[in-house]
């Protein structure tokens, strides 16, 4: 992409709700590391990007595609130095979905078995200036998980190279989406994030942050408060869909495989 911004949703969630949700051979990162939480709480993590002039395989699929990915932030795993994605500070996360309102995005990493769905009316309100400061009102309306978060970029702070790697364990094997921004601004910002009631998004949510917001009036959306990060990435970036796969064993349902 030829330019992004991004607001990622920190919530400090007890790792007894999140380690259900990780397959074998990943653990969540104690919110301690990030001065979030204890060590008994994990990192639920919403990314939200804008991407501009996104294009998969040299072909621009759309001139603009944003995605949201409810996630939790993992350490490393086994596989990433094999992979050559063993990068020092790099974020590791897990997705609980991927929603994306581009359609060719969507069917690339459909192509690995990661859980994409296509949601045509995401929003991002984003009125965040160049210096990072400013409100995002980002609305995804999945049908299993809707939520919206509110968010108030602090300014940026800092600039820096940013990687992140999004891990799945699909049928086809172990895919890893990974993406590369050599110059990222960074800075903090504040949010509520809403969930509906009686929703999975909802019961991983309640209790964690730093404690409830207000209930939507419009919805009757459920909210915690939480810290952010707010990123631009001026110069854009690039990535790669990597597919793993894995010995099956012995046997004629192996041989078909």
């Amino acid at each position: 992409m030829s330019f992004a911004t991004e607001m990622a949703n920190a919530v400090r969630v007890d790792k007894a709700k999140l380690a259900p949700l990780l397959p074998e051979g990943y653990e969540p990162v104690p919110a301690s590391a990030l001065g979030l939480g204890s060590e008994n709480d994990g990192v639920f993590v919403f990314v939200n990007v804008c991407n501009e002039n996104f294009a998969i395989d040299g072909k621009v699929s759309q001139r603009t595609s944003l995605v949201n990915i409810p996630s939790i932030l993992v350490r490393e795993p086994a596989d990433a130095a094999a992979a050559g994605l063993n990068i020092p500070g790099a974020f590791h996360i897990y997705p609980l979905d991927i929603h994306i309102d581009d359609r060719a995005y969507v069917d690339s990493l459909r192509s690995a078995d990661m859980p994409v769905h296509f949601i045509p009316d995401i929003t991002h309100d984003r009125r965040i200036d160049d210096a990072g400061v400013g409100d995002l009102t980002v609305r995804v309306p999945a049908r299993k998980n809707p939520f919206s978060s509110l968010n108030e970029g602090l300014g940026f702070t800092s600039t820096g190279r940013v990687d992140v790697i999004v891990w799945y364990e699909g049928d086809k094997g172990t895919a890893a989406l990974t993406f590369r921004f050599d110059v990222a601004q960074q800075g903090p910002a504040r949010s509520q994030v809403f969930t509906k009631p009686g929703t999975e998004l909802n019961r991983i949510l309640g209790g964690g942050g730093l404690g409830p917001g207000p209930t939507d009036p419009k919805t009757g959306f459920e909210s915690i408060r939480t810290p952010s990060l707010s990123f631009q990435y001026p110069q854009g970036g690039s990535g790669s869909l990597i597919l793993i796969k894995k010995p099956c064993g012995y046997g004629p349902r192996c041989a078909e495989q």
